[in-house]
């Protein structure tokens, strides 16, 4: 019986997302958009694949950004991570994706990110620190950052809210014009049948 009753919360956690990753509560309060753009989160100390320090304010640079918080042991964190590829490659320095890792080690994270051949930033949170300052516990979430820092879209996926708010971000950072079509057709991304059942 208790192997069954374990069975079966593993497959509701499944099916409701990964969970929780961070020493907060599950009634964390979420963070309202741009409530976060002068708190200083951006400089929480984190690392990078090689344990080097690194802020998420450094890695950004000023850019338009779409941070996805994941971690390797979450089915629902794995199927996006194509999709986030895909998105920072189709973006070209026009604005960036960042994985945060929440609460894995370097190692660990070094050697997932390099077996799935991961080439968007990526960043560990060992102490959920960011996590916590965000009050974001579940993985995954995705936030999107407008060129000056400010959170403009928080949400539990890699969905169309989110690519519309990355695309408006684009709009309002790119006076060149150069980066104008970079979310145009999105047929590279899954479709949107797929996101409301995750």
């Amino acid at each position: 019986m208790r192997r069954r009753r374990l069975v079966m919360v593993t497959f509701a956690v499944t099916l409701g997302g990964c969970g929780n990753t961070g020493s907060t509560g599950a009634g964390a309060p979420a963070i309202a958009p741009a409530a976060a753009s002068d708190s200083g989160w951006q400089q929480i100390p984190l690392l990078d694949l090689e344990r080097r320090p690194v802020t998420l304010a450094k890695v950004l640079a000023g850019r338009p950004a779409l941070v996805n918080l994941w971690a390797p042991w979450c089915e629902r964190c794995k199927t996006e991570l194509p999709e986030l590829d895909r998105l920072s490659r189709r973006l070209d320095g026009c604005a960036v994706v960042v994985g945060v890792a929440v609460g894995e080690d370097v190692p660990h994270t070094a050697a997932f990110v390099h077996q799935h051949g991961l080439a968007y930033p990526q960043v560990i949170d060992e102490g959920f620190r960011l996590a916590d300052a965000l009050g974001k516990n579940r993985v995954p979430t995705t936030l999107v950052l407008d060129p000056r820092g400010a959170i403009v879209h928080v949400g539990p996926a890699l969905d169309r809210p989110a690519i519309d708010a990355l695309e408006e971000a684009l709009i309002q950072a790119d006076a060149t014009r150069h980066c104008k079509d970079r979310l145009a057709g999105a047929s590279w991304l899954p479709h949107e049948e797929s996101w409301r059942a995750r």
